[in-house]
């Protein structure tokens, strides 16, 4: 009787490590660069009969209008090739169900370039950390089968992609409006 209860303690034990090597969910859809392998968001977005300098100068003004601190945000700002290079943060949310609080989840840094030329330009939107002791990369929240995993992530990765889209749309619009017509003055 007591190999019986043994063997079935350890049969159950046996299925019990194999269902945890499953994934747990599945990660929210994020796009992932087929050569880096990163969480990229990019795109050429074309302009009509706009020239490169109108355009980066538009990129710029979103830049200082976007980000609260654009000083922190922006580290490299190249005038001559019509690009903006900067590494902003956005803060994570934890959204507790059963009273509906929240609490702070964390901070997320990304790299986000932006280039003009003539009748276009292009953003690229990468290299998304989580900001913690020791760099982590946001690719990691896709990771269900390690050991590590929480299904938080999957609400990190909701979160990762609304800004990122939110952001973009900003962007877009801040680019493509109507250049304003000044009127002179007849005197």
């Amino acid at each position: 009787m007591k190999k019986i209860i043994l063997g079935l303690l350890l049969l159950g034990c046996c299925f019990y490590s194999k269902a945890q090597k499953e994934p747990l969910t599945t990660p929210y859809a994020v796009p992932i660069d087929t050569i880096t392998n990163l969480i990229s968001y990019e795109k050429v977005v074309e302009v009509s009969d706009i020239t490169a300098g109108d355009i980066y100068k538009r990129i710029n003004d979103w830049f200082h209008t976007f980000y609260k601190n654009p000083r922190e945000v922006i580290r490299e700002n190249d005038s001559i090739k019509y690009t903006i290079k900067g590494k902003p943060r956005f803060r994570l949310t934890n959204y507790l169900a059963k009273d509906g609080s929240k609490t702070e989840g964390g901070i997320v840094q990304y790299t986000i370039t932006v280039s003009a030329r003539n009748g276009r330009f292009k953003y690229e939107i990468t290299e998304f950390n989580w900001k913690q002791l020791s760099y982590y990369p946001c690719e990691k929240w896709l990771e269900t089968k390690a050991t590590s995993y929480l299904p938080i992530y999957n609400d990190y990765l909701q979160q990762l992609d609304k800004y990122a889209v939110e952001l973009i749309t900003s962007l877009k619009n801040a680019t493509m409006r109507e250049k304003p017509v000044k009127n002179k003055d007849k005197w």
